[in-house]
């Protein structure tokens, strides 16, 4: 007996479960709707967790947008309303309790008419926004069409279509985040306290139903008229017009000196009447009669544009779903050969000038990677008024490095990052060169680094002829950008093999936006650096960066034999990326212990010494755990070497000579030892126990363990022992650094951590021992 046909809402909801599914597994969460699932089971992925690492990164992002909202709706405020009190400040968001006041009278009155002309703009922007990065994002270039396999199934057109727009509607991700912080933001000005996300999120699903009935009429319209080539090129074009929207929609929350602002005085009464305008009356409504007639005329205007929409989705689906463009092919005559072939130069290896050959061919790559971070730039200093005041940009050190930096890293994200991805289907041919595929992206990652070079180079050279004259500081900041941007090309392309599934048949699964993400803070953490205006800060920042960048390299490559096998991953082996994110792991558990130990009786060494305990104790019985439930191999042992007691000594020798040696040298004032005065317990305590046990393990047992698997000794050694240096106070760089050295040999020829924990602690005890006879 043939089963019925699912009813319209039935096939509505599956359809739309179908599309949060398919959101789902991209997202790697493997979460399924159905519950008791007693189908068979599918063959086994790889390990997963990569939620975890989404869920952390979404958090600042929320935090970033939600502040952008809230400064955009003050700094409106504050110019559209003339307020007085906050215009000699220039906005309202300068923390200056003096300003609250003013605030709490915005929060009791209803917005002026002024003000929801300037809001209407910016969630008008925001929802053009929604329509555009979603058709830019890479779905209109791709061959197949899900509508062309989705009316096979037995539902009538017309609830086909609308389960297309309601799963647009709820399937958005980048016009929730786009739209929901600001809704969220203005129903909180408007009163509405702790029900203000769910005003947002109600007011923002609104503005997203007819973003994707526009958008579904978009779409539909060209894959039907258009070929798959002129597609990709339209692509290129929606992608460059969606930052106009965007810049200008944000400008609001980056100052108050952009041009918009001029838009939003400008906007004509009726503006309020749009469904931005009327859902921004909703959210401001005091009682229930001043709901009622915007609630009624927001009602009305949304069903008749939903349903003008689906009439004219109908008519471009009159002739069916297949485009005459879409399927069409022709063979072109082969190009003639010239009768001789002149010799020309050939620039790189083979691998770098077919990756140059890609790039030409490609124009949705060639935009986006080498035109998207100039109209970035330019249009983040169009919008907010800065482009105005371009001199300064050229007279400051940091705001010149930083701007270099970000245009060379942004080249990178969208080349090197995508370099395993723009591989597609194909990517099994790379294994089969006749070299490495290790090699092959190394030669890659070169590449790139060199044409994200030019960027910076350019504006360098532009600055320097432009200023009358150069500082030092202006040529250090320089040297520290072009020194980071060949580390973050290793970076990216190794956090792109992470990030790349060549087995995925879903264009937004091919890559995880996780790492994406990743990589966007990590820059964020470089230019923190450039502009902390400490040289031993920045120092220390490039020597972090190129060890991160060797050991993503080096989990990148154990990756590699792997990526095109759908179950197995790689032996779980103890690599230098452990070392790093322990010693993080570790300096944040101190910080937490510290706040909580704050306030009370103990003294501050004695806070120090239980916070540097407890946090190494903590760490290490995590990474244990981890350890055993992995099963993970080269987890180094305390015990068990050759002669680790006399390496030991021999090793604590050595670096307490150089230390007091060192320290005698050294006035008073500038002297690396710290002043006893009494709490000689608690520093034996650290010194010579909790210090040896903890930072040994990390630093010589995880982060020299992991460096050894890929570099000789010496480098390895001299790594560990930088990084292991760098983390203590300035004064004590130099014999810590040698300690580091001691200990690292002494690790290296006796194979257990008890040699150069042993050589810590009696050169800790040494130490304190020759500053109290001091």
């Amino acid at each position: 007996m043939t089963p019925a046909p699912p009813t319209a809402w039935r096939a509505v909801w599956l359809l739309t479960r179908l599309r949060l599914q398919r959101l789902l597994n991209v997202s790697g969460r493997g979460f399924s709707f159905k519950k008791n699932n007693k189908s068979r089971p599918a063959t086994p992925g790889k390990r997963g967790g990569r939620w975890l690492l989404g869920a952390l990164l979404l958090l600042p992002m929320l935090f970033s947008f939600g502040s952008i909202a809230r400064h955009s709706v003050l700094n409106m405020h504050c110019l559209l309303d003339r307020v007085a009190a906050c215009q000699a400040r220039g906005s309202l968001h300068t923390g200056s309790h003096l300003l609250d006041p003013v605030v709490a009278q915005f929060m009791a009155t209803p917005f002026s008419a002024a003000l929801i002309g300037g809001l209407t703009l910016q969630l008008a922007l925001l929802w053009l926004v929604s329509v555009l990065l979603p058709l830019g994002m890479g779905e209109l270039s791709t061959p197949d069409w899900d509508l062309e396999w989705l009316v096979t199934l037995p539902v009538a057109k017309s609830t086909l279509l609308w389960a297309r727009v309601l799963e647009r509607t709820l399937v958005n991700p980048a016009g929730l985040l786009a739209l929901w912080p600001s809704t969220t933001v203005i129903a909180w000005y408007a009163g509405q306290g702790w029900l203000s996300p769910l005003s947002g999120l109600l007011a923002s699903l609104v503005l997203l139903a007819l973003a994707a009935m526009l958008r579904t009429l978009v779409d539909t319209g060209l894959r039907l008229s258009l070929s798959p080539s002129q597609l990709g090129n339209l692509q290129a074009v929606i992608s460059l017009a969606g930052l106009f929207p965007m810049y200008m929609g944000m400008s609001f929350g980056m100052g108050t000196g952009g041009f918009a602002y001029a838009w939003a005085a400008d906007m004509p009464a009726w503006s309020s009447w749009t469904p931005p305008g009327l859902l921004l009356r909703l959210l401001n409504a005091s009682d229930v009669a001043a709901l009622l007639l915007p609630a009624v005329l927001l009602l009305a205007q949304v069903l008749l544009l939903m349903q003008l929409g689906m009439a004219i989705l109908r008519r471009q689906l009159r002739h069916g779903v297949v485009g005459a463009g879409q399927r069409e092919g022709a063979r072109k005559p082969a190009p003639t050969l010239p009768p001789t072939r002149r010799w020309r130069p050939r620039i790189g290896t083979a691998i770098q000038r077919r990756e140059l050959t890609l790039l030409l061919r490609d124009r949705n790559f060639l935009v986006q990677t080498l035109l998207m971070p100039l109209l970035i730039l330019g249009g983040q200093a169009l919008f907010t008024g800065q482009a105005r005041d371009m001199h300064a940009l050229l007279a400051s050190p940091t705001l010149l490095a930083s701007t270099g930096f970000f245009l060379g890293s942004y080249v990178l994200m969208m080349s090197a990052f995508q370099t395993l991805n723009k591989e597609g289907g194909a990517l099994w041919l790379l294994y089969t060169f006749p070299i490495s595929v290790e090699q092959a992206l190394r030669q890659k990652a070169q590449l790139w680094a060199m044409l994200a070079l030019l960027y910076p180079l350019t504006l360098f050279g532009v600055a320097l002829a432009w200023l009358p004259a150069w500082s030092w500081q202006t040529a250090s900041l320089m040297l520290l950008t072009l020194t980071g941007i060949p580390l973050y090309a290793a970076i990216a392309v190794a956090l792109g093999v992470f990030a790349s599934d060549p087995l995925a048949t879903e264009t937004r699964a091919k890559v995880r936006p996780t790492y994406m993400y990743l990589y966007l803070l990590l820059t964020g953490l470089y230019l923190a650096a450039l502009a902390a205006g400490s040289l031993l800060q920045q120092l220390v920042s490039v020597v972090l960066t190129g060890a991160l960048a060797m050991a993503l390299w080096q989990k990148a490559r154990d990756a590699l034999p792997y990526l095109l096998d759908p179950a197995a991953s790689p032996p779980a082996t103890v690599a230098a990326a452990d070392g790093l994110i322990a010693a993080m792991l570790f300096f944040t558990l101190q910080t937490l212990a510290l706040m909580l130990l704050k306030g009370t009786s103990a003294t501050l060494l004695a806070q120090l010494a239980i916070a540097f305990g407890a946090a190494g104790s903590l760490t290490y019985a995590l990474l244990r755990l981890v350890y055993w439930r992995s099963r993970t191999a080269g987890v180094p042992r305390i015990g068990q070497g050759r002669q680790p007691w006399r390496r030991g000594i021999a090793g604590a020798c050595v670096a307490a000579l150089f230390g007091i040696g060192y320290a005698a040298l050294l006035p008073p004032a500038a002297s690396p030892l710290v002043p006893i005065n009494g709490n000689g317990l608690w520093l034996l305590a650290v010194g010579v126990l909790a210090a040896p046990l903890c930072e040994e393990f990390i630093f010589r047992g995880l982060l020299q363990g992991g460096l050894r698997r890929s570099l000789p000794a010496w480098q390895a050694i001299g790594i560990a022992a930088a990084l292991f240096a760098i983390v203590h106070p300035p004064a004590a760089m130099l014999p810590v650094f040698v300690l580091g050295l001691c200990t690292g040999v002494a690790y290296e020829r006796s194979g257990s951590l008890l040699a150069p924990m042993l050589t810590h602690a009696l050169y800790n005890a040494a130490m304190l021992g020759y500053q109290m006879n001091r």
